[in-house]
Order: structure tokens, then C-alpha cells, then sequence
């Protein structure tokens, strides 16, 4: 498998996305779960014989559906994205680290030889 190369001017701006979506995923969770407890709520109460339990049963449906597949996808994206980016962070600082160590140690070695 080919990597390619790429150059990041400013390795803070992959920690901000990281934490910015680390922090979408939790608002989607959040904001998934009211409308999921109040349609929970609605299906129960409409769930009677005078209904015959079908717009109850409806009812669940769509709060599995929006709980379960949307928000949950979601969800799943904003983490995923926010766990790459901040991986990609730090290994790229890492490295960073690891070459400035390097050649300032190679630096140090000329200065060293050559005065």
C-alpha cells in the first residue's frame, strides 16, 4: 500500500477538529435521546385497543429507527472522524518530535567536529 505525503502547517488544528468532533458525537447523542424517550413515551400511551396498538407499534418503529440508524450513525461518524484526526495528530507531532530530536542531535555532532 502507497502513503502518501502531507505537510500540516498547523498540527493544532487536527487536535481542535479531534475534540470538536468528539464533542458533535455527544451532543447527537443527546439531542437523539429526547425526541427517542418522548416518541417511547407516545407509543405506550397509544399503544391501547383503541388503536388497536398500531400508531403505538408505528411509534416505536420510528424511534427505533431514529435512534438506532440515524443517530446512532451519526454518532458513530462524529467519533470515528474525531479518533483519525487526533491519531493523525499525534503520530504527525511524534514524528515531528523525533526529527527535531534527530537533527539537533546531528546539528550538535557538526558543531562538535567542525566547531
Amino acid at each position: 500500500m502507497m502513503v502518501g505525503t502531507t505537510h500540516v502547517d498547523d498540527t493544532e488544528q487536527l487536535l481542535t477538529a479531534s475534540r470538536g468532533c468528539s464533542e458533535l458525537a455527544s451532543l447527537v447523542r443527546i439531542a437523539g435521546d429526547f425526541p427517542r424517550s418522548d416518541l417511547d413515551e407516545a407509543a405506550a400511551s397509544l399503544s391501547g385497543a383503541n388503536w388497536d396498538g398500531q400508531l403505538g407499534d408505528a411509534l416505536k418503529h420510528l424511534a427505533t429507527r431514529w435512534m438506532d440508524h440515524q443517530c446512532e450513525a451519526l454518532h458513530a461518524t462524529y467519533r470515528a472522524l474525531g479518533q483519525r484526526t487526533w491519531d493523525t495528530w499525534s503520530a504527525y507531532t511524534g514524528a515531528e518530535r523525533t526529527n527535531a530530536a534527530m537533527f539537533s542531535g546531528a546539528h550538535a555532532e557538526i558543531r562538535a567536529t567542525f566547531g
